[in-house]
């Protein structure tokens, strides 16, 4: 069952459990559609993206001019590599920047993108 599949599941029985008079309305006539549950649940998992922290950069030790960074859906790095930075996710070479701060800056865009796509939005 998927997390967008929950919020149809919670409407429909919230909605049986008021028409069938078994549950008492908090307001009275007021009945929340399934479309109005699912967009609340939708929008609070997407707050959930809005208030992530960025990542939490660290020096790398190993290479002279980089950084990384450990998250949920792995390891970040950033390495200075000539005139550029390079951009890592795990062994995925993500791409160049040319300055250190787009580099982590494209790295946490990508970050919360994986974690949009794991929370199905």
């Amino acid at each position: 069952m998927t997390q967008k599949d929950l919020a149809e599941e919670y409407a429909n029985e919230r909605l049986q459990g008021r028409l069938s008079g078994n549950e008492i309305s908090f307001s009275d006539n007021i009945v929340f559609t399934e479309d109005d549950i699912k967009a609340a649940f939708n929008a609070g998992r997407e707050s959930v993206v809005e208030n992530m922290p960025e990542l939490d950069w660290k020096d790398d030790d190993v290479t002279i001019e980089g950084e990384f960074a450990l998250c949920p859906v792995g390891r970040y790095e950033v390495v200075r590599w000539d005139e550029f930075f390079k951009i890592w996710r795990n062994p995925l070479f993500l791409g160049c920047r040319p300055s250190l701060s787009e580099a982590k800056q494209a790295a946490n865009e990508d970050y919360k993108e994986r974690i949009k796509q794991a929370l199905g939005l």
